[in-house]
């Protein structure tokens, strides 16, 4: 699969909250002058791994906005990851943010990264979506997120990188893996719903099944068909396919440039933050 990726323009669309999120479970410990730096740490780790890995400079930035529409129309949207936490969990939570916020305001632009994006009402998926529909056919997008909602993004160009699992997985693969489209992915969300994001599916319809209804149908006498045949079922599906669809209505179609990224900004970020091993090996970026 490399040696297809590099007769290509790439470019590596990361979802910058997931990444940081798994800094923070594996270097939220470190620490420079007082303040908390495991998660830029971390986060500047993974860049370097991915830029050599898929043997890009190409690099956009997707942030998740504080306040997201999904939640306008549905209040439970994301509730679970936000419920009751100890002082200690809710400070650890705040560090992470305000790691994240440096990051996006201050660090990445110090190094010269430009397209560093971040849209009113919007998450990091609806940026990488609406990167993975606008990019040209002779340009390869890879998405780099653990969210399986990205897969209804696959296309022959688009591809979707879990740095956990350590596989890119291709449109090729999801066909031959479900028997439909990625493009009817969402459908399955919608009918199933999506417990990570606190959306509430056709009671009695999990992925399985409604991978049936969209491979197959299902058996008219069935209670899964009856259950999303019916009012409730249909009401509860065009509901969901709002909350699940990427991108989000009226999100922007980014436009991705070149970077100015440098070695010498690469090593005062480094060195501001007190991180002798990242100073000691900067990256080489070749436009």
């Amino acid at each position: 699969m490399l040696q297809v990726l590099l007769q290509m323009k790439t470019w590596l669309v990361l979802d910058v909250h997931y990444l940081c999120h798994r800094a923070f479970h594996t270097a939220r410990g470190l620490s420079w002058q007082g303040k908390p730096t495991g998660v830029i740490y971390g986060f500047l780790k993974s860049i370097l791994t991915l830029k050599d890995e898929f043997q890009t400079d190409r690099i956009a930035f997707c942030f998740e906005h504080p306040h997201l529409y999904r939640k306008d129309i549905y209040p439970a949207y994301k509730r679970r990851r936000h419920q009751e936490k100890t002082p200690q969990e809710r400070q650890a939570y705040t560090e992470l943010t305000w790691q994240i916020s440096e990051l996006r305001q201050r660090y990445l632009p110090k190094i010269g990264f430009t397209n560093i994006l971040y849209y009113h009402g919007m998450e990091a998926d609806d940026i990488l979506a609406s990167i993975a529909e606008s990019r040209p056919r002779d340009e390869q997008v890879i998405l780099v997120t653990a969210d399986s909602d990205l897969l209804q993004c696959l296309r022959p160009n688009v591809m979707v990188y879990p740095p956990q699992k350590q596989k890119l997985l291709t449109r090729e693969w999801f066909v031959k893996h479900y028997g439909f489209t990625p493009r009817k992915w969402a459908m399955v969300k919608a009918l199933a719903g999506c417990s990570g994001d606190g959306v509430e599916g056709i009671k009695g319809i999990g992925e399985k099944t409604a991978c049936r209804w969209v491979r197959d149908g299902l058996p008219v006498a069935s209670k899964g068909y009856r259950a999303i045949a019916c009012d409730r079922g249909h009401a509860i599906m065009r509901r969901n396919r709002r909350l699940v669809e990427l991108p989000y209505e009226g999100c922007p179609v980014p436009t991705l440039v070149e970077d100015r990224v440098s070695r010498q900004g690469w090593k005062e970020v480094c060195h501001l933050l007190g991180m002798r091993t990242l100073v000691s090996s900067p990256p080489v970026f070749n436009q």
